[in-house]
């Protein structure tokens, strides 16, 4: 479909909450009018009904909550489809504590440019996380790997013809693999330069080449188990980008080693990532 009038572009928002606090109020309210719906789906196990009620009356959203931890592809999979039988075009992907700079959306929708519905998967924000600057006066769009999942745009015709999100990951890499997954496929992945979105990764601290984030243990266990499977699936079609992610993984361990605490719990549950992805083992960790 040729020359969309972005004022016809109808984009959904959801946002996955885990055990949040009040501060998401906030956080929400930095977007939720550059959307035309959202929908909160809440992972927690124990589901903050007083929350609910100040989410549905201030910003209109629509509540999805079972009272246990789906994980952060099953919860973008349910949004997705709801969003795709309500007729909507676009799915704008948050974390409870990302946060949107004014006309984020709308710097973001500029770059779509025609026939966006077959050529574009995903348009991402600049993320400012602590690690790196804003990126200043770059061109407005520019091509991008495997951006992180918040503040994304997925185009949902893009989504119905690559599939769901693998909610066998449960947690972390769902991103690095759908990006690729939709490369794959012969979409882009862009980057709005102009779109800004603060977003917290971790206890995140830069010391010289290193960025130490401070995950938890069990973070370490998923990123590495799922790390091993995007290897392990996409190394043939885009090898520059694994050899990258392994040099990226060795400095991991490295920041580890030097800056981070829990030093053999982290390696110890990197290793039985990397031992589950050899059995295939994947969904919640079992212990």
């Amino acid at each position: 479909m040729k020359g969309d009038r972005l004022a016809d572009i109808r984009t959904a928002g959801v946002v996955v909450l885990y055990r949040p606090d009040s501060s998401v109020l906030d956080a929400v309210a930095s977007y939720r009018h550059q959307v035309h719906e959202l929908i909160v789906v809440d992972n927690s196990e124990e589901q903050d009904h007083e929350l609910h009620s100040r989410l549905r009356d201030r910003f209109g959203a629509t509540i999805v909550g079972e009272g246990r931890n789906l994980g952060i592809a099953a919860a973008l999979n349910r949004a997705a489809r709801e969003a795709l039988a309500e007729g909507f075009d676009l799915l704008l992907t948050m974390d409870q504590d990302s946060r949107a700079e004014p006309g984020m959306v709308e710097q973001m929708l500029a770059c779509l440019g025609s026939d966006w519905r077959d050529r574009v998967g995903i348009v991402a924000p600049f993320h400012l996380t602590g690690a790196r600057p804003a990126p200043g006066g770059t061109t407005p769009c520019s091509d991008v790997m495997t951006p992180m999942t918040s503040g994304c745009l997925v185009n949902l015709a893009a989504f119905r013809e690559a599939g769901p999100f693998r909610d066998d990951f449960f947690i972390d890499f769902v991103d690095n693999e759908y990006c690729l997954r939709l490369r794959k496929k012969g979409f882009q992945v862009i980057r709005a330069n102009r779109a800004l979105l603060h977003h917290r990764v971790g206890d995140l601290r830069r010391y010289g080449p290193f960025v130490a984030t401070h995950h938890s243990p069990l973070r370490r266990y998923y990123k590495t188990r799922n790390r091993c499977a995007v290897f392990a699936e996409y190394l043939r079609d885009f090898p520059a980008h694994c050899l990258f992610d392994l040099v990226r993984l060795g400095k991991e361990v490295a920041s580890i080693l030097i800056f981070e605490r829990e030093k053999t719990a982290k390696l110890r549950m990197m290793w039985r990532g990397f031992l589950d992805f050899r059995r295939g083992r994947f969904g919640p960790y079992g212990g």
